[in-house]
């Protein structure tokens, strides 16, 4: 009976934990728990969830809460990008505007031969949102189940 309420017990823990992040997302297949890190860049308050595979691919959802409503999307995600290239040392690949409500981009990137990244930008209210994935080859970074993962992102309203 003790293991039983147990059970229970961090099943709860684990439901409200899960209900905390402002987001759904689908992992792929063999990816963990996420860890949390919290950091106030400003006047920014920056939230990462960060989920890893065993074969060394990440996921980092990232949510940045500005100080107002972000007036200009297309200007926000282009500088996240420009900011990403540049400190990163990054090659932009592919760059995709989504169409509709929320505003959002998809982008790739790669540097040298061995990191192969894939990234949906989403800006909603006085939030900027970036789903980050983080491979190790192009047949990883373009697996089909990466591209499931960015589509199934969703706001917790």
């Amino acid at each position: 009976m003790k293991l039983l309420h147990c059970l229970l017990g961090a099943i709860l823990v684990a439901a409200s934990a899960q209900a905390a992040e402002p987001f759904n997302l689908t992992l792929p297949t063999g990816f963990g728990a996420y860890t949390k890190q919290s950091q106030t860049a400003g006047k920014i308050e920056v939230t990462n969830w960060i989920s890893k595979s065993p074969t060394g691919e990440a996921v980092v959802v990232t949510v940045s809460k500005m100080p107002g409503k972000i007036l200009d999307a297309n200007k926000l995600f282009a500088s996240t990008r420009d900011s990403l290239v540049k400190s990163q040392n990054l090659t932009l690949d592919s760059e995709e505007k989504g169409s509709g409500t929320p505003a959002s981009e998809k982008l790739s990137f790669h540097t040298g031969t061995n990191i192969f990244l894939k990234s949906r930008l989403i800006a909603s209210d006085d939030k900027l949102y970036q789903v980050l994935y983080v491979g190790h080859s192009t047949d990883q970074r373009d697996n089909p189940a990466v591209a499931a993962m960015l589509d199934s992102f969703t706001i917790e309203q």
